[in-house]
């Protein structure tokens, strides 16, 4: 059983029910999330120019997601088809007050299944070699390090390849 297929139901939006606050709803960035998702951004270390998230918004659509918890955007994913058989997870961020509910793991689940309706066979994506937490994530979702990267992260971090099949 693929790691997604072990969600079971995912909380509608707009319920009324007090015990959903804290439900997480995944759904498409929209223009008014730009904001949010610059302040996580910054939260994290990210450091990205503004014109990354419009462009992945203009022309990734599908695959620009935000994590939505009590109407407060907590975490996005960017990602886009990189060839016609791969995606590739370009930038998935939490808001350090969120960090260790899942919410990484929703996001990344939910692109990985956009990738596979839109006809992806395989996903890629990179990972500082400091990073221990998102590279177990990462394993724990079936992404094998495939490469190296000296040098890459503009500190002269290595990042670490990984790789899946979907």
């Amino acid at each position: 059983m693929w790691p997604e297929e072990q969600i079971t139901c995912r909380p509608e939006r707009g319920s009324g029910d007090a015990s959903n606050k804290d439900a997480v709803v995944i759904r498409m960035l929209e223009p008014g999330d730009l904001k949010d998702a610059l302040e996580i951004d910054r939260e994290v270390f990210g450091g990205y120019d503004p014109i990354v998230f419009t462009t992945f918004y203009e022309y990734h659509p599908r695959s620009t997601l935000v994590a939505e918890v009590g109407g407060s955007v907590a975490g996005f994913i960017l990602g886009f088809k990189h060839t016609p058989f791969e995606g590739r997870v370009f930038w998935l961020a939490v808001k350090p007050a969120y960090q260790g509910r899942g919410i990484g793991m929703m996001l990344l689940l939910e692109v990985l299944k956009i990738f596979r309706l839109m006809g992806a066979l395989s996903a890629t994506l990179e990972v500082r070699a400091s990073n221990k937490r998102a590279q177990s994530l990462y394993s724990a979702l079936g992404f094998q390090m495939v490469g190296v990267f000296p040098g890459y992260y503009s500190d002269g971090e290595a990042a670490l390849i990984m790789k899946r099949r979907l």
